[in-house]
């Protein structure tokens, strides 16, 4: 996302007052913004990187993990969940090893692929994020192996980074029945601001 529309820098500069109470917060990461077309507000969540405009997966909740944000199905302990979604971001750019989106994912299949002899990646049919106005790739990938063997990320573009969100599961009942939520979740997307960096 290299702009963001007037009536975004609106709702994100709305998200980074509702912010101030959030940081004095650690214990609350997500801030809701009025929608004027969902009978439910959005949802602003605070990562390690800055605020995101994207809805909490629906019966999921945020928790300790990897990555800028981690979710777990409600009620469920990080130990025994077999799913769970998490959010990160890796520098690209002209003075980066990976230029653009394209090239952090062709290096990002490519590792996958050194890491797990046995694995495979297929890629599938973008996904149209509704209020960015935009498709994005969207890759499964297999490993071959017991523990977390189930993976799909959706690699959306954004300024000076690619912003990765991630669905991770141990088995195939759990990953096929965890796609829908994981889809809407992306698909709530509005943009985002990182830390320390102009507004997008």
């Amino acid at each position: 996302m290299k702009l963001t529309s007037r009536r975004m820098v609106c709702e994100l500069g709305l998200a980074l007052a509702c912010g101030i109470f959030v940081l004095w917060t650690p214990s609350l990461s997500v801030t809701q913004i009025p929608s004027e077309k969902a009978s439910e507000p959005h949802q602003m969540i605070l990562t390690k990187d800055g605020f995101l405009a994207i809805d909490l997966p629906k019966g999921w909740s945020q928790s300790e993990g990897p990555g800028l944000a981690f979710f777990l199905p409600e009620g469920v302990d990080a130990s025994q969940s077999n799913v769970w979604i998490y959010i990160n971001s890796a520098p690209v750019g002209p003075k980066e090893d990976d230029k653009d989106l394209n090239s952090y994912i062709n290096s990002d299949i490519g590792g996958f692929k050194q890491r797990f002899k046995n694995g495979f990646v297929r890629k599938e049919e973008d996904l149209l994020l509704p209020a960015m106005k935009q498709r994005v790739s969207v890759y499964t990938f297999q490993s071959g192996e017991i523990n977390n063997s189930f993976e799909q990320v959706i690699y959306i573009p954004d300024a000076g980074r690619a912003l990765i969100l991630d669905l991770s599961a141990k088995n195939s009942d759990a990953f096929k029945g965890s796609l829908s939520v994981f889809h809407e979740f992306a698909k709530s997307y509005r943009g985002g601001i990182q830390m320390g960096s102009p507004e997008k």
